[in-house]
């Protein structure tokens, strides 16, 4: 499979988070967070915490389709936003990878709305990225394993498994931190519903 992970434990995301939101405290000072579903609300509602920002609103869109598959960007969850005009915005995601989901959220829903001011926020950008957010902790290339969607993560990884060695198998299952039992129910697609 010849890929590399970088495998985050929540503990891992609570001091980027902390890192990300010392970045933005630096220079901007938000009235609301629009968290991205999936990842993005996590971080959001992270740095709502620590920013001490009590407006958070979940925006939906999906550009993923699979590891290295893309698909146009989709919304399939509009926020109920206050008006914004007197507002300043801080879109956070998870990672931007090609950047097509934070560009979609900044121009095609929250410019519009003529908000006082937007910025972005994730927490990971790939080298390859079209859209360089405003603040970010970690440039990496590797594939992230985030502790919010780990069966999601096999899932995905395990469609190319057919080709994969049984030891490539067992170090997915270790590095994903999931049980043996359920990664095989996963792989047989009797078990996509719980985690």
């Amino acid at each position: 499979m010849g890929r590399s992970f970088l495998l985050l434990a929540w503990e891992d995301i609570m001091k980027e988070v902390e890192e990300l939101a010392s970045r933005i405290e630096s220079s901007y000072r938000p009235d609301v967070l629009i968290g991205i579903l999936r990842g993005g609300l996590f971080v959001a509602n992270l740095l709502s915490d620590i920013l001490a920002i009590d407006e958070v609103y979940p925006l939906g869109l999906r550009s993923y389709r699979g590891i290295g598959d893309r698909d146009e960007v989709h919304i399939y969850h509009w926020p109920k936003l206050p008006p914004l005009d007197d507002h300043a915005v801080l879109l956070v995601d998870d990672v931007s990878d090609e950047g097509k989901t934070l560009w979609t959220a900044v121009n095609k829903i929250v410019a519009p709305l003529s908000p006082k001011d937007v910025k972005t926020a994730v927490l990971h950008i790939k080298p390859w990225t079209a859209f360089h957010p405003d603040y970010y902790v970690v440039k990496t290339s590797s594939w992230i394993l985030y502790p919010w969607s780990r069966y999601e993560s096999w899932r995905q990884l395990s469609r190319g498994l057919a080709e994969a060695s049984d030891k490539e198998a067992e170090r997915l299952i270790s590095l994903l931190g999931i049980s043996r039992e359920r990664a095989m129910r996963l792989l047989r697609g009797s078990d996509y519903s719980r985690g």
